[in-house]
């Protein structure tokens, strides 16, 4: 074996596209699933040799929704892959779910076939804010979903917030951060919460353009950031990541691979890979997907390949490092790329210790506080 990797699957398909929504999902292409699906499975096989040669240790099923699609889909995914998988190197494996479109036979599937990780978009606690971002389901499906996986023995589970919201405000955001972090004893472990992003186009973009709805202002949003972080913390979720939060030992083992610039392959349409210092993506459209993989061609995007020299390796470990709040690992670094990080970015290191944006300390170089909330800024430092 020649280490270890990662792989994620991608299922485009949904009930409908929420009106934030920016990833490559597609509603009312229910016709395609069967031969998405097949030529999904086909793409896996062609990748038998790499395959063969590591030990996969994570797989995460995301999109899209994968819960939209019948179970049996996820079953042969995961049968595909069992024919490469060493069971006792395999540590998890997760899937998306959208609440309004789990079963108790779905869940069941899932368990069945070694899932040991859920991730349930909710959001939102509010029905109405919910409507206003297209989301189509509501927080009583949300709580029906945890109590089904409860019962079914998940043990391990994460759960998504955005915030802010359309006509969100700050105490409708604080009920829902308390809510959340009262699910301990329902196997909430992690808890990952996103920044809105509005994209131009989007049809969030054309309710908050035309006044159909507003947004807090950043005053109101650091507040809520500001109570977020700190309730968290006092319930035992430790931040280790920009966005995300666990108990200990509950950190998503697959994104971590991410953050540490570890090798992993994706599979299915717009699917991202970094493999031997290429990144690279399959194309975006299901139906070129398909027809690539069933004309027996690589379903890659010509123009998303990028073979990364060893100056663009440095800087992006180092941004990826810095978005986990341990930050870069000087002797992680050394031995990787057999300098010292200072011999590198001696320069962007002193100018953002001049600015507060990061500390360093013997074993590590991380996020200040100030850091933390103006990331964007320190990483564009090494652009």
């Amino acid at each position: 074996m020649n280490g270890e990797i990662g792989v994620y699957i991608h299922i485009p398909f949904c009930f409908s596209k929420c009106f934030y929504c920016d990833f490559a999902s597609y509603s009312k292409k229910e016709d395609k699933i069967e031969s998405y699906i097949n030529a999904l499975c086909t793409e896996i096989i062609q990748n038998a040799e790499i395959l063969s040669e590591y030990s996969i240790t994570t797989i995460y099923i995301g999109g899209g929704t994968p819960s939209y699609i019948d179970s049996k889909y996820i079953k042969q995914i995961l049968d595909t892959l069992n024919i490469f998988i060493n069971k006792e190197k395999l540590q998890e494996i997760t899937i998306e779910l959208n609440p309004n479109s789990v079963t108790k036979e779905k869940l069941e599937t899932y368990k069945e076939c070694g899932i040991n990780r859920l991730s349930i978009g909710l959001q939102s606690t509010h029905d109405s804010v919910l409507k206003k971002i297209g989301r189509v389901h509501k927080f009583n499906d949300f709580k029906e979903v945890l109590d089904l996986a409860n019962n079914i023995g998940f043990d391990n589970i994460s759960l998504d917030l955005i915030y802010p919201l359309p006509d969100l405000s700050l105490s409708e955001f604080k009920d829902s951060v308390d809510y959340v972090v009262s699910l301990k004893d329902k196997n909430i472990k992690h808890i990952s919460i996103y920044n809105l992003e509005v994209h131009e186009g989007s049809k969030l973009d054309f309710i908050l353009n035309e006044g159909y709805a507003s947004l807090v202002d950043e005053d109101v949003e650091y507040e809520m950031y500001k109570y977020l972080v700190n309730k968290f913390e006092e319930n035992g979720y430790k931040r280790y990541e920009i966005s995300n939060y666990a108990l200990p030992g509950y950190e998503s083992k697959h994104n971590l691979k991410y953050w540490n610039q570890e090798q992993y392959l994706g599979f299915g349409s717009n699917a991202s890979s970094f493999f031997c210092g290429v990144r690279s993506s399959n194309i975006k459209d299901i139906e070129s997907y398909i027809e690539s993989i069933n004309n027996n061609c690589t379903p890659k995007d010509d123009e998303s390949y990028e073979d990364l020299d060893k100056d663009a390796l440095e800087k992006e470990y180092v941004m990826l490092s810095l978005r986990k709040i341990d930050g870069v690992n000087k002797n992680k670094f050394k031995i990787r790329y057999k300098k010292d990080i200072h011999d590198v970015f001696a320069k962007e290191i002193d100018e953002l210790k001049k600015d507060n944006l990061i500390i360093e300390d013997e074993t590590n170089i991380y996020l200040s506080k100030r850091g933390l909330e103006v990331a964007n800024i320190v990483w564009e430092r090494f652009i």
